[in-house]
């Protein structure tokens, strides 16, 4: 949701969204506008969603996709290049532009803060786990307007959505999160329907980190989380293919003594 205003949400919300220890990390940010890969902003799409700052049930219009922050302090795995993409986590505020102040948190306080606000089944640790599966599934093939909104809708479903049949969906109807017509049948809808329907099943394609960007008890702009990338996977071979590389290696150090005289 992209705007400068600035939404008194709900106190029970506010302060659910706005817990965090007072003696974390912070940084200081600069929001640098949509989603930044490397050859500029992509852009948002307009489309509307709700639960958002304005109403739990009623669809408003928001900018649809994921966020570009830049900063001065390169401490962070995520900051060392000084600009950074975020997504956003929290439904209950509006984006703030110029500099704010976030903690850095874990994904484990997001899952608080998550389970706080949709109690039940799925929990928040388990919607928590869900987004950095969605990361680690479809993450490094997002880099355009249309992938950016997905991804961003995808999030969105994941962190509020209710499951239908086990699986979260993009459509006019989820009781958790829901958005217009018009958005459910675009293509990045599409799109991001399609990654959470295939969500578990399909092949990880990366190796993601979760942060989570706690605005505090101030509640003047969105919570949000980045992926960072991490080191890719390596399959370790089973105990009988080991066995099998051990007695090859020890055959060809055999015929290397055998030759060798």
């Amino acid at each position: 949701m992209k705007s400068k205003q600035i939404i008194i949400a709900v106190s029970l919300m506010s302060a659910v969204m706005g817990s965090h220890s007072a003696l974390a990390d912070t940084i200081d940010v600069t929001y640098a506008g949509a989603a930044n890969f490397g050859s500029g902003s992509v852009g948002y799409y307009n489309g509307s969603v709700a639960p958002n700052p304005n109403s739990n049930t009623n669809l408003v219009g928001v900018g649809i996709g994921g966020d570009s922050f830049t900063s001065s302090n390169p401490t962070y795995d995520f900051s060392t290049t000084g600009q950074f993409n975020t997504w956003c986590v929290d439904i209950y505020h509006w984006l703030t532009g110029g500099n704010v102040t976030y903690t850095v948190a874990t994904g484990a306080e997001l899952a608080t803060s998550l389970s706080a606000l949709r109690p039940g089944t799925p929990d928040g640790t388990a919607r928590v786990n869900q987004l950095v599966q969605l990361a680690n599934q479809v993450y490094s093939t997002v880099d355009t307007k249309n992938e950016s909104a997905a991804f961003q809708l995808a999030v969105w479903a994941i962190t509020y959505g209710n499951t239908e049949g086990g699986v979260y969906r993009i459509n006019t109807t989820n009781t958790g999160f829901k958005v217009d017509s018009g958005t459910a049948t675009s293509a990045y809808g599409v799109m991001a329907d399609g990654w959470l329907q295939s969500l578990g099943s399909a092949a990880s394609t990366g190796n993601y980190k979760l942060t989570y960007l706690n605005d505090g008890t101030a509640n003047n702009t969105q919570d949000m989380v980045v992926f960072t990338a991490g080191p890719k996977f390596v399959t370790v071979p089973e105990p009988t293919t080991l066995a099998l590389l051990g007695l090859g290696l020890a055959g060809f150090g055999f015929s290397r003594r055998k030759f060798v005289s």
